[in-house]
């Protein structure tokens, strides 16, 4: 299972989870993965609707089973274009929900797209965070959690996704709830530099 928000990091490893072979050269080998299921959360996040129509065309595009949920939590619902964009414990939220979805979909594990660029802005995106959750999840409900992305910075994941040819334009980072990008929010700096714009 997928914890997919259709921005630039959960699209790149959609592509990753589902492609044939993994590795290089003499150490390709069949993708062990051989379903993915993702999982977006509706939380009143006010950029829901751009990145929500974002995840799902991808996800239609590449034939992937693709599940909402929503969260009723009001202090999920904050603002995260302004100067705040932390949510509290928001991944710690999502993993645990979707442990149980993905139990009941006999998923073995829940990949998260944290990259080496959330760690100064995000706790629960750390590798120690990481690690804690993978090993509470693994005893609780004998789910993985994995985040091979952990060690990449967003600028990695541009020039990795050249090999998947990926429309970065077709995925939503943007926290504002405009129509279009508002270029000022932590997320669409953070993009901007990733494409060198």
């Amino acid at each position: 299972m997928l914890l997919f928000s259709g921005g630039m990091d959960s699209t790149f490893l959609l592509h990753e989870l589902t492609k044939e072979k993994v590795g290089t050269g003499i150490r390709q080998r069949l993708n062990p993965v051989k379903d993915v299921i993702c999982l977006s959360f509706i939380y009143g996040q006010p950029h829901a609707d751009k990145e929500l129509t974002a995840a799902k065309a991808y996800t239609e595009k590449l034939g992937v089973k693709h599940l909402f949920e929503k969260l009723d939590f009001p202090f999920l619902s904050q603002d995260m274009a302004g100067d705040n964009p932390v949510v509290p414990n928001r991944n710690a939220i999502f993993i645990s929900v979707a442990a149980a979805i993905a139990q009941v979909n006999e998923c073995a594990a829940i990949y998260i797209g944290c990259t080496q660029s959330d760690f100064d802005t995000f706790p629960d995106c750390r590798p120690a965070f990481l690690r804690s959750i993978d090993e509470a999840m693994t005893y609780a409900v004998n789910i993985r959690v994995i985040a091979p992305l952990v060690g990449q910075t967003k600028s990695d994941i541009v020039k990795l996704g050249k090999q998947h040819q990926i429309d970065w334009d077709a995925t939503w980072s943007c926290y504002a709830g405009a129509d279009e990008p508002c270029g000022k929010c932590a997320a669409c700096i953070e993009r901007a530099n990733a494409l060198g714009n």
